[in-house]
C-alpha cells in the first residue's frame, strides 16, 4: 500500500510504501477510490489549533500520535473482510463514517460518536485515507453512496456533514428571517447546495474572496465581500437594523465570531463551526437581555450522514467544484489550502 504519512508535526507529509494489511476480527480493508482534503488536515499537519492571544491547543495533547496517515473523507471499494465482519460484499463501494467513538460512553450509546470523549476517528487517531488502502474497524461505519460518484461522495463524510449539522442547528427559520453564513469555501459551498432543501430564509454569504462569492451567487444567494468597506454596515443595509435571526460561522476566528455575534437580533442564534482560532469576548448581560444563543457544531452523527446522503441522492443536487489530484500531491494541496487557493474541494486518489 502507498500512503502519504505525517511523521513529524510541522513537517511535510512523506510518501511511504508497505505491504497491504490483512483485516482481522470485524475489520474491512478498502481500496481508497477518493479521499477529500479537509482544512482540519492542515491543523493536524501543523500540530495545533490557534486559541487566541498566542495560545495553542496541541493536537498531541488531544491524544494524536505519530506517525499517522491523515484523511477522513473516504470512499472505497471493499477488498477483504475480516472473519467476524459478517456479510460485506466484496467489490461494494462505500462511504466511510470516520468519527468513530469508544463505543461505551453515553454519547456513543446515544448514536453521537462524534462527541465521544475518547475518540478513535479515522485520519486523526487511526490511519486514514491519504492512501490507496484503509482499514475500517467495523462494517457499521460503512454507508451506501447511492448513485454518487466517489469524488463527490467522499466529502459528505466531513464537509457536507459539518455544513448539514450546522444548518440544522440554525433552524427553524421562516421566509421573513435572515441567515448569515460566514465563509464561502468548501463548507460554504456545501451549505449553498443544501439550503434550498432546508429553509426559505433569506441568506447572505460573507467572504473575503470574490471568486468564491461569484460561485455562491450562481446558487442565487446574496453576498457581501468583507474585504470591501465596513462589513457590518453592508450586512445591515440588507437585513435592516434589527440584525439576523441566525449566523453560522464557518471560519470562526476572533474577527468573524465577533462580527457574527454583533449582527444577531433578539432571540438570535450563532453557530460556531470553523477551527481557524481566536477568542470571542461577550458581555454576559447581553446574552440574557437579548435572549441570544451561542453554540458550537462539530460534524454530525452516522444517522445524519445517512440522512444527508439520501437527501442528496433523491434531490439530484449539483455537485460543488471538485479538483481530483494524485496522492503524491497531498502535501502541496495542504499548502494551497493554507494560502486560500482552493475553490470548493480537492480530492485525492490512491494513484
Amino acid at each position: 500500500m502507498k500512503s502519504a504519512r505525517l511523521i513529524e508535526f510541522g513537517s511535510p507529509l512523506e510518501l511511504e510504501e508497505k505491504r497491504d494489511p490483512s483485516p482481522k476480527g470485524t475489520e474491512i480493508l478498502l481500496e481508497v477510490l477518493a479521499c477529500g482534503v479537509c482544512h482540519s488536515d492542515l491543523h493536524l499537519r501543523d500540530g495545533y489549533y490557534q486559541m487566541g492571544k498566542g495560545e495553542k491547543l496541541w493536537v498531541k495533547d488531544r491524544g494524536v500520535r505519530l506517525p499517522l496517515t491523515p484523511g477522513h473523507e473516504v470512499v472505497g471499494r471493499v477488498l477483504q473482510v475480516g472473519p467476524e465482519a459478517g456479510k460485506v460484499p466484496l467489490g461494494a463501494v462505500k462511504l466511510v463514517y470516520p468519527w468513530i467513538g469508544c463505543g461505551e460512553c453515553e454519547e456513543c450509546e446515544e448514536g453521537t460518536p462524534q462527541l465521544c470523549s475518547s475518540p478513535k476517528s479515522l485520519g486523526i487517531y487511526q490511519d486514514g485515507g491519504y492512501s490507496d488502502r484503509i482499514l475500517v474497524p467495523h462494517p457499521k461505519w460503512l454507508l451506501d453512496t447511492h448513485d454518487l460518484l466517489p469524488e463527490y461522495a467522499c466529502s459528505y463524510a466531513c464537509a457536507g456533514l459539518t455544513a448539514y449539522g450546522a444548518l440544522k442547528k440554525s433552524l427553524p427559520l421562516s421566509a421573513k428571517d435572515h441567515l448569515l453564513i460566514i465563509g464561502a469555501g468548501g463548507l460554504g459551498m456545501f451549505a449553498a447546495q443544501l439550503l434550498p432543501l432546508l429553509t426559505d430564509a433569506k441568506v447572505i454569504f460573507l467572504d473575503l474572496d470574490e471568486g468564491r462569492l461569484a460561485k455562491i451567487r450562481e446558487f442565487g444567494f446574496q453576498t457581501v465581500n468583507s474585504s470591501e468597506g465596513e462589513t457590518s454596515e453592508a450586512v445591515r443595509k440588507i437585513v435592516g437594523p434589527k440584525g439576523v435571526s441566525a449566523a453560522i460561522d464557518f471560519v470562526n476566528n476572533s474577527v468573524t465570531s465577533s462580527l457574527a455575534f454583533s449582527l444577531l437580533k433578539k432571540n438570535g442564534k450563532m453557530i460556531s463551526v470553523g477551527l481557524f482560532g481566536g477568542e470571542l469576548k461577550i458581555p454576559t448581560p447581553i446574552l440574557s437581555l437579548r435572549s441570544l444563543t451561542v453554540r458550537g457544531s462539530y460534524t454530525g452523527s452516522p444517522s445524519e450522514l445517512a440522512e444527508l446522503l439520501q437527501l442528496v441522492s433523491e434531490k439530484k443536487l449539483a455537485p460543488i467544484p471538485v479538483q481530483v489530484k494524485s496522492l503524491k500531491e497531498a502535501d502541496s494541496i495542504l499548502n494551497d489550502l493554507a494560502s486560500g487557493k482552493v475553490l470548493g474541494r480537492v480530492v485525492l486518489t490512491g494513484k
